[in-house]
């Protein structure tokens, strides 16, 4: 079953990111994490605002798609910067892996298919 669209073919569960539930657990995971993205390899300080490369954002490790006990589990939740999170994460969670190698052509991810 399809979920409710809102705004532009938007899930129905963006929705929960406006709720004071989230506002406070996100706080909870940025002060248990240090405000330091928690990317492998970045360890960035998450000090910028908006749009900014380290802007903080807390991510969900594993797509919730709207299941609120995932949604608000704080196991399932980082810390990264946006840089990370638009860039690494995304790929990860909508690809499965991270695309890219290492200057011998190894995959830097070892989830990637090319490294099974």
């Amino acid at each position: 079953m399809a979920l409710p669209t809102i705004r532009r073919g938007r899930p129905e569960h963006r929705k929960l990111y406006s709720t004071a539930a989230w506002q406070r657990l996100r706080k909870s995971i940025l002060l248990r994490d240090g405000y330091q993205c928690q990317w492998p390899g970045c360890g960035r300080l998450l000090v910028g605002r908006g749009n900014a490369p380290d802007a903080p954002v807390v991510h969900h490790k594993v797509d919730h798609k709207g299941d609120l006990a995932l949604f608000l589990d704080p196991g399932n939740l980082m810390a990264i910067c946006k840089e990370c999170h638009d860039r690494a994460a995304q790929e990860q969670t909508h690809r499965g892996f991270i695309a890219g190698h290492d200057e011998d052509g190894r995959s830097l991810d070892p989830g990637h298919p090319w490294a099974r």
